[in-house]
């Protein structure tokens, strides 16, 4: 047979610990048999407990009142209790009945110490409310602003809308917080970048070629005269220019790779 406490294995004591903390230890009979109980402490000075024996009818409970002495100053916040209760109890039977109850305990340790039954509680301090209030909250700023896998993407300037290509990775990016994918199209990206530079050097070196070859000066009249793939080819450059034709070609180029 044994009893039940509530708490069954703390007693907190909450800080400033400078000022007297009165705390409630209850104890509860579940069996039908009145038991007896005495509580016992490590630190007898430092705690005040009222009543500290007793006992308790079948199905009832007590509420036993443990108070603190108030400390002379606050120990550091990482300082462990520890100190603890022992709640001893026992069934009280009919013989037990015919006790004085200054004389029950003393007889139980003589005669019956094997049945007696024991729980040890220990005592914790806590921090203040309004320190554990303000650690609860600077929790809720910390999850409110911590970054999500989402980019914000920004409203483009008047009359230019995005590329094709740039809107499908910004599309791709917000709707897949995967990282394998987003370091998929950023090399993608890099590489038409690289691409385009290529052809760009590659225009303007066709560019420098035509201007030099503008820049030269007609033969003399007895030279041959020009075959005709020459005048040709100087009759499609009259007409349309080497740098629409191979913007032309980078554009079809850039098209067929991004989409196809």
């Amino acid at each position: 047979m044994s009893i039940e406490l509530d708490p069954s294995s703390q007693l907190s004591f909450r800080r400033p610990l400078t000022e007297a903390i009165k705390e409630t230890l209850i104890i509860r009979n579940p069996t039908q048999l009145p038991i007896a109980f005495k509580v016992k402490t490590t630190a007898p000075k430092q705690y005040c407990v009222r009543p500290n024996s007793g006992r308790v009818e079948p199905g009832q409970e007590l509420e036993v009142q443990v108070q603190m002495q108030a400390m002379k100053e606050d120990p550091p916040a990482d300082f462990k209790c520890k100190d603890k209760f022992l709640v001893q109890s026992i069934a009280i039977t009919a013989e037990r009945e015919q006790l004085p109850p200054a004389e029950l305990w003393p007889t139980i340790e003589q005669e019956a110490k094997d049945q007696i039954r024991e729980k040890k509680i220990r005592c914790a301090f806590l921090p203040p409310l309004d320190a554990t209030a303000q650690g609860e909250q600077n929790t809720h700023n910390v999850d409110a602003s911590s970054p999500t896998h989402s980019f914000q993407q920004s409203e483009p300037a008047p009359g230019h809308s995005p590329s094709p290509h740039t809107e499908a990775i910004r599309t791709g990016i917000n709707s897949s917080p995967n990282s394998a994918e987003v370091l998929t199209l950023k090399r993608e990206l890099e590489t038409a970048q690289e691409t385009i530079h290529t052809l760009r050097s590659s225009i303007d070196k066709l560019q420098q070629e035509t201007n030099t070859l503008r820049q030269r000066k007609p033969e003399s009249s007895s030279s041959p005269a020009p075959t005709p793939s020459v005048v040709h080819l100087n009759q499609a450059q009259v007409g349309y220019p080497i740098t629409y034709v191979v913007g032309a070609a980078v554009v079809a180029f850039l098209f067929a790779y991004l989409f196809f």
